[in-house]
């Protein structure tokens, strides 16, 4: 299958191909699998333009009709992200955020300033 990913690669337009890739040929249906659904809709727009072309150039894929796109799974794109640990603010920005928010007048933008001067975090 990677020799013929690559066929199918060197026939779809950059910037593109860096987002496919052939996943699987079920008779005259070409399966192909993108990094984000906005990669998947991109190709979807195409791929009608596309199937002539790669008839034409790829011997293998001389009978395709019809081109499906996926996307990868979630899952599978943050796997590696790791979760960042976060910091509360120092005692002097809790403050001033407090003294801030007394200032105003009862609303949206007093609630939001004591929320964030509720993430000062003591060292123990």
């Amino acid at each position: 299958m990677g020799k013929l990913n690559l066929e199918f690669l060197k026939n779809v337009p950059a910037p593109i191909n860096l987002h496919v890739k052939l996943a699987h040929v079920h008779g005259s249906k070409l399966h192909v699998i993108a990094d984000t659904p906005a990669w998947a809709t991109k190709f979807r727009f195409m791929s009608a333009h596309l199937i002539p072309t790669l008839r034409k150039n790829v011997q293998y894929f001389q009978y395709v009709k019809e081109i499906s796109v996926s996307t990868r799974p979630l899952r599978k794109l943050t796997k590696n992200i790791k979760k960042v640990k976060t910091r509360g603010i120092s005692f002097t920005a809790k403050v001033c955020l407090e003294n801030m928010a007394e200032s105003l007048e009862k609303g949206g933008l007093q609630e939001s300033l004591l929320r964030l001067a509720n993430n000062h975090k003591q060292k123990q």
